[in-house]
């Protein structure tokens, strides 16, 4: 796998833009292309939709769209420097993205968020929550005040459960590869014992992926909030990506086990990769 596709949904907002500057970054280092995707629906009473949607509302949309496009473009010269397509879509946001990632075959999808009021919840915007939930491929939340740092410290928070299938952690690799990064791996439990005892296969096969590239292995004590311990490790290694899987279940209310606070205190400088859970 490479990061030969990412797709970037624009609202053509400032956190949206910010997003696409921090999306330019990863492709010109991956070499890789970007999918420019505005996606707007029709807005109309209930009453008057129909069938056949007026090609002059359309028209109008679509010229709006355009203008907004060309004006990107002149206020982010750095598009120059990266292959890219634009495409305008007449859907809902949130299934125009997850029909777009498929159409592309993305390796990754780069959205924009507002991060605002330290919960996990509002971190990922609605959209891009959406997104995180559905999505079959990493999707990257990039908090509206972040500005692109070159990875140096990836912190990944794993329960060390259903990843056999590495698939899903390929793109932490590819980052760390193209970076020189190290792979912290954060883990709340009792350490190798605990492991080894009760997640033998899903611990053989991290300890296997990540054993070829700089890493590093974290363990806090398991009567510690998980919340906590991630922000503690954030603080005290100042990390530039924060990696988690998105259990389909209960993400986020849970990031290792049921029960866990859905209050979980993040910087608003970082971003998150989310992985999808493949099962």
């Amino acid at each position: 796998m490479k990061l030969k596709n990412i797709l970037v949904p624009l609202d053509f907002s400032r956190c949206s833009d910010n997003a696409l500057s921090y999306a330019i970054e990863l492709a010109q280092k991956c070499n890789g292309r970007l999918t420019l995707l505005h996606c707007y629906s029709l807005q109309m009473p209930a009453a008057e939709m129909t069938v056949d949607i007026h090609p002059e509302l359309v028209k109008e949309y679509q010229q709006t769209a355009e203008r907004n496009f060309s004006h990107l473009k002149q206020t982010t010269p750095a598009l120059e420097k990266v292959a890219y397509d634009e495409i305008i879509e007449i859907s809902f946001v949130r299934d125009g993205i997850l029909e777009m990632a498929a159409k592309t075959e993305a390796d990754l999808i780069v959205m924009g968020t507002k991060g605002a009021d330290n919960r996990l919840d509002d971190f990922f915007g609605t959209n891009t929550y959406h997104t995180v939930r559905k999505a079959k491929v990493p999707v990257l939340a990039i908090p509206e005040e972040v500005r692109f740092k070159p990875y140096k410290k990836i912190l990944f928070a794993s329960d060390f459960k259903h990843v056999e299938d590495m698939n899903q952690l390929e793109v932490v690799r590819i980052l760390a590869t193209y970076y020189h990064a190290e792979v912290q791996i954060l883990h709340v439990g009792e350490g190798w014992g605990e492991l080894n005892e009760h997640k033998n296969k899903e611990t053989a096969a991290i300890v296997s992926y990540f054993g070829t590239m700089e890493h590093s292995y974290h363990f806090v004590e398991e009567k510690t909030e998980v919340g906590r311990a991630i922000e503690r490790h954030l603080k005290e290694h100042e990390n530039e990506l924060l990696v988690l899987i998105a259990r389909k279940h209960y993400f986020p209310g849970s990031l290792f086990r049921k029960g866990l606070t859905r209050e979980i205190v993040l910087h608003k400088e970082l971003p998150i990769l989310a992985l999808p859970e493949l099962l």
